[in-house]
């Protein structure tokens, strides 16, 4: 690949509000090594506390999106502590990513395999190209679901679906993957740079704080009871109200009705 200094596995980019994190080895679909789990985490990180950056975008270069993990990976794994510490990595930047407060979406393109589909996953919003390859195929290999697939598949698709993925390891199309409901979109893949970026437009469009505290309430809902839900939002809702941007929308939305 060249000097890694300027073409790195992982290149990180803010422009226009948009932090991009962006896999990139063309040669091997985006193969993801450990060196790349380390700057995934100390990209998301930076995401996180980029002021500039209002939405994160998950992407791959060449066409792809990801095929999963490297054989490099799967060799290091045998080593009780250079599996330990990939792991813990692993684990810390998908639980950073998963619980980021910003919009998070997916551009998936070509191959979405394994550890790539499942880290695509973690996004708020998942856009695909109608085309591309969605797989989960770690039983066929003789692993389990991994990179937070076994906690995102029943609850994006329920459990017979998620049964479907996971232990038959069937390949859908983007297509077909919108169609049970397992991502936001699919469009043609000449269409999805636009797709994207008008969706992004939605996005920065929201109240931070507002889109922050409601995507947390959402993920905690599937942890807990009604009765938790409405208490949790029954202690938001006073905080949020007293915001400045809630009087101006509202007073945005009211003249627009009367005008």
């Amino acid at each position: 690949m060249g000097d890694q200094s300027l073409n790195p596995p992982v290149w990180t980019q803010c422009e226009g509000g948009v932090w991009t994190i962006t896999l990139n080895r063309p040669r091997v679909l985006n193969a993801m090594t450990v060196e790349m789990f380390e700057l995934l985490e100390e990209a998301i990180e930076q995401g996180a506390r980029e002021q500039e950056a209002e939405v994160v975008l998950l992407r791959g270069s060449g066409g792809n999106f990801c095929s999963g993990a490297d054989l490099s990976v799967l060799s290091s794994l045998r080593d009780e502590t250079q599996a330990e510490q990939a792991l813990n990595t692993i684990n810390r930047f998908l639980e950073a990513l998963h619980r980021m407060p910003k919009p998070v979406v997916a551009l998936i393109e070509g191959a979405a395999v394994g550890a790539g589909l499942n880290l695509a996953l973690h996004a708020d919003f998942v856009v695909a190209a109608e085309d591309a390859l969605l797989q989960e195929p770690f039983v066929q290999i003789g692993l389990t679901t991994d990179f937070g697939g076994t906690y995102l598949l029943p609850r994006l698709v329920g459990m017979v679906q998620a049964k479907r993925l996971a232990l038959l390891g069937d390949k859908l199309t983007g297509k077909e993957a919108e169609q049970i409901g397992l991502i936001y979109k699919a469009v043609e893949a000449s269409r999805i740079e636009e797709e994207v970026e008008q969706l992004i437009s939605r996005l920065r469009k929201i109240p931070p704080k507002a889109y922050a505290i409601t995507k947390h309430g959402l993920q905690n809902s599937l942890e807990h009871d009604l009765s938790h839900a409405l208490q949790w939002e029954k202690e938001q809702q006073p905080a949020l109200i007293v915001q400045p941007e809630f009087a101006s929308l509202v007073s945005a939305r009211l003249n627009k009705a009367q005008g």
